[in-house]
């Protein structure tokens, strides 16, 4: 997800640039095919919201290749990402945790240690793509995310990182650490693989809570609540939100008309789904489709 991140202290536009928040800043992006190197910094955990297909990538002083499809997570080692031969259209949103509050999960006395050595590049995972579809929405539509909420989200996903990404049970002297971090989450790795599978299979296709819950094994009342403490947006959010993912992506790669598109992303009313759209996306699809030319 190929992203040059600006000062942290540094305001962001409602389309592109960097955010700053209690417990971490954000950087949005929106780019065309590209040969121009572009680097993601270390000490970040993002997603890659549009599918790339054999991008070129260096880091810790290997050159690799990546296929990957939208929704997929990268997530920084302690060195830079750099990028090149961008095939397709981007769209990515990068979260730089604050190293005082890593450094607060992790016991480190400076509150410099990002935990994570080796980038990860093109990993399915739900939570991460939730926390950062809630940013994305301020960069992209506006939407009003609260201090208490950006900071909420900010300690769910450094525990989320320890836990996944930092391969360590890391522990500060307060106690909080990664071993403590799956008391927060209710839905195990396998019910959320398991979640995510039902929702990318099935872009078109009715999908309500009961089928949700009992795909997992759950009531509909206990799914919800540990949904939701998992991922942090509720289960209709994140359906919601993939869809509209989906929408992008056909907006970006196909003629299609907007009222097909509506229904391959299972919306019946064109008028609901371009209101939809609009408030994840900050414009309208055809508005959105021109903008890409």
């Amino acid at each position: 997800m190929p992203y040059l991140p600006a000062e942290r202290d540094v305001g962001g536009t409602a389309r592109d640039g960097v955010l700053s928040w209690p417990g971490l800043s954000s950087g949005f992006a929106s780019l065309p095919a590209h040969d121009d190197e572009t680097v993601t910094g270390a000490g970040q955990v993002g997603v890659a919201f549009s599918a790339h297909r054999e991008v070129t990538y260096a880091t810790g002083g290997r050159i690799r290749s990546a296929t990957y499809p939208g929704g997929s997570v990268i997530c920084s080692g302690t060195e830079p990402i750099v990028w090149s031969g961008v095939r397709e259209y981007t769209e990515a949103l990068e979260l730089y945790p604050d190293p005082e509050l890593v450094g607060w999960y992790i016991g480190a006395a400076s509150g410099s240690s990002w935990p994570v050595e080796r980038s990860v590049v093109g990993r399915a995972d739900p939570v991460v793509v939730g926390i950062a579809s809630i940013f994305r929405r301020a960069h992209t539509a506006n939407a009003y995310l609260s201090d208490v909420a950006a900071s909420t989200l900010a300690h769910h996903l450094v525990r989320h990182v320890l836990v996944e990404y930092a391969g360590a049970a890391w522990v500060n002297s307060k106690g909080h650490g990664a071993e403590n971090a799956s008391r927060h989450t209710g839905l195990s790795r396998g019910d959320l693989a398991t979640i995510y599978d039902v929702v990318e299979e099935k872009p078109g296709a009715r999908i309500c809570l009961d089928t949700l819950a009992a795909s997992v094994n759950l009531s509909p009342f206990h799914f919800a609540r540990a949904f939701k403490a998992s991922v942090g947006m509720a289960p209709y959010e994140f359906v919601t939100s993939r869809r509209m993912d989906r929408a992008r992506l056909l907006l970006q790669t196909t003629n299609a008309p907007v009222e097909r598109i509506a229904r391959e992303v299972s919306f019946g009313n064109l008028s609901h789904f371009r209101r939809v759209f609009r408030s994840h996306v900050g414009e309208t699809p055809a508005a959105y489709r021109a903008g890409l030319r």
